[in-house]
């Protein structure tokens, strides 16, 4: 039973990520905090989704699932796929 709990809990974090992955297309807002300018894209491809990849590649070496490592690998390098993506469907 809690191993079933923990599978589900596992994927409503993982589709937790997913939808952090695509906020920056649905919410774009920023703030300033002194003379630093912050925005939510920044936050969220270069800080929030590569710490949580290393928990993800911690994660799966501890339960010895290998869609953890390629998702945790996914997480880290978001930005670089994200641009990949974004050149492959507007072109050049």
């Amino acid at each position: 039973m809690k191993a079933r709990l923990r599978e589900k809990a596992l994927f409503f974090i993982s589709l937790f990520v997913v939808v952090l992955w695509l906020s920056p297309n649905w919410v774009n807002f920023s703030f300033t905090i002194g003379t630093q300018s912050h925005n939510w894209t920044t936050f969220v491809l270069f800080i929030l989704l590569p710490l949580l990849g290393l928990g993800y590649l911690v994660l799966a070496f501890f339960k010895r699932k290998c869609w953890l490592f390629f998702f945790g690998l996914a997480c880290i390098f978001a930005f670089p796929i994200t641009m990949a993506v974004g050149s492959f469907l507007l072109g050049p």
